[in-house]
């Protein structure tokens, strides 16, 4: 997984270990989740701490975590460790640079603005930053900063913001909201040490979880701001409602099945969707082709495989497709994300009659994912958007959605308008479905006294108000 090396820091404290060691504490935390780690140890001889830091840092090493040492310079070089961290009455940090090198990280605790302004021209990588509330893990803690103080000073500068002090698995989302680039955390990763590996696996996922709400925030209005062209060669069943939600959403839809024009649409499209619902000997002959002329001009395809596992013709249509064309996204139900890879399912026409346990979804999509190069959604009642990093649950939507015909279709349409505006793959996925389901969900609410046709028109209605404060409000997101 590719992520910040300050996402999530665990600074150690023996003081709260009884029953385990250090090392196996570290371990366990590395293994939930920590991106850095910390070794702070105070009143024990310079010998000590090296010898504890050679052990720990065979676990980090292990795992491709930097250590950090908490104060003590001359251990960080007698270690070799990948930097330090320097309280205001440490070594002053241009000392430290010159003798750790320049590329060793160097971070500087800061408590208040104040001290920002003294620090500002210091030669580190990172501000330790806090305590942003109050704490009980540090005797003599400064007063708590607060979120305000952390958003005026990102404002000040463009380096990471480590934040610390009273960080917990139920405020960390607020951290990332007020712009800190991330968490150091002592007692909520320690606070019980029979599980310091699910404490920090529930902090992890939190902050994660936050992170990539806030990379979704002003996509929408983005996207209305670049009106993409999105060519569909969908089924003729829903192709109305694909080209109402395109505009909906803020995108310019372009429908057409003459292979003579192709080349020339697709040089000028922004996104492709691809969708086999109505199958016919056009479709067959046209799929390869588009796909083909997509990639040669390297435009996005989301491909919505409906109804694979129906009949023979379909599966070897998108066999063939996977095996010569480059796929963005890939978004279908679970029978049919199992019909892609041959495992063992029921399918049905384009319906999913599995009801699996989400451990099998997980596991589906983990597969897929080693032999497919593309960003994965699996649909249902439950969500699941795979990349080769993450792995995101979505829970909105409403079950009356099933009745009406082509939400699926739609969902695909809404994907390839936000990878026609250039958008990352993973976070168009997520926000095709998302905004699918909050609007289901919205428009069920408005619906209860009315029939499937009106919710049809209000699903639509929802997705042309949805807007990021909205979007924002209502996903319900988890990383898994």
């Amino acid at each position: 997984m590719n992520r910040n090396i300050y996402e999530l820091c665990f600074v150690t404290d023996r003081d709260f270990l009884r029953d385990i060691s250090l090392e196996e504490a570290v371990e366990k935390s590395i293994l939930g989740g920590v991106s850095m780690i910390q070794l702070r140890e105070k009143n024990i001889s310079k010998e000590e701490f090296i010898n504890i830091g050679k052990s720990i840092l065979q676990i980090t090493r292990k795992y491709n975590i930097p250590l950090i040492i908490n104060d003590n310079v001359s251990v960080a070089l007698e270690l070799d460790a990948e930097g330090v961290h320097l309280g205001q009455g440490d070594m002053n940090p241009i000392e430290a640079r010159k003798i750790l090198g320049e590329n060793k990280i160097i971070g500087i605790s800061i408590s208040s603005l104040e001290e920002f302004e003294k620090s500002k021209n210091y030669p580190v990588d990172y501000y330790g930053v806090g305590p942003i509330y109050t704490t009980n893990t540090k005797k003599d803690a400064n007063p708590a900063m607060g979120l305000e103080n952390l958003k005026k000073l990102k404002k000040l500068t463009d380096k990471p913001l480590l934040t610390i002090g009273g960080i917990n698995v139920s405020n960390v989302h607020e951290i990332i909201e007020n712009n800190g680039n991330g968490v150091a955390i002592i007692s909520g990763i320690l606070k019980d040490e029979n599980k310091i590996y699910e404490n920090t696996v529930n902090i992890s996922k939190k902050l994660r979880t936050s992170f990539i709400k806030k990379r979704l925030d002003q996509k929408i209005e983005k996207l209305r701001e670049k009106n993409p062209l999105i060519y569909h060669l969908t089924n003729t069943v829903t192709i109305n409602d694909c080209a109402n939600v395109t505009l909906a959403i803020g995108g310019s839809p372009l429908m057409s099945f003459c292979l003579e024009e192709m080349d020339e649409i697709i040089k000028i499209s922004n996104g492709i969707v691809l969708n086999i619902g109505t199958m016919d000997k056009e479709m067959r002959n046209i799929l390869l082709e588009v796909g083909k002329l997509a990639n040669k001009y390297e435009k996005p395809i989301v491909l919505d495989p409906v109804g694979i596992g129906a009949t023979k013709c379909r599966k070897e249509l998108i066999k063939n497709l996977l095996e010569n064309v480059q796929i963005s996204v890939i978004k279908g139900n679970l029978a049919e994300i199992k019909s892609i890879i041959n495992w063992s399912g029921k399918s049905k026409g384009v319906d999913s009659l599995d009801n699996s346990l989400e451990d099998e979804i997980l596991d589906l999509g983990k597969e897929f994912m080693k032999k497919y190069n593309c960003v994965l959604g699996i649909t249902g009642k439950n969500d699941y958007i795979f990349s080769k990093e993450e792995i995101i649950k979505i829970s909105n939507g409403h079950e009356k959605m099933s009745k009406v015909t082509g939400t699926g279709c739609m969902t695909a349409s809404l994907i390839g308008s936000f990878l026609g505006s250039f958008e990352n793959d993973f976070l168009s996925t997520i926000l095709g479905i998302g905004i699918m389901g909050i609007s289901g969900e919205i428009a069920s609410s408005q619906c209860e006294t009315l029939g499937t046709g009106s919710l049809r028109v209000k699903i639509i209605d929802n997705i042309s108000l949805i807007n990021s404060e909205i979007f924002l409000e209502k996903i319900k997101i988890e990383s898994l």
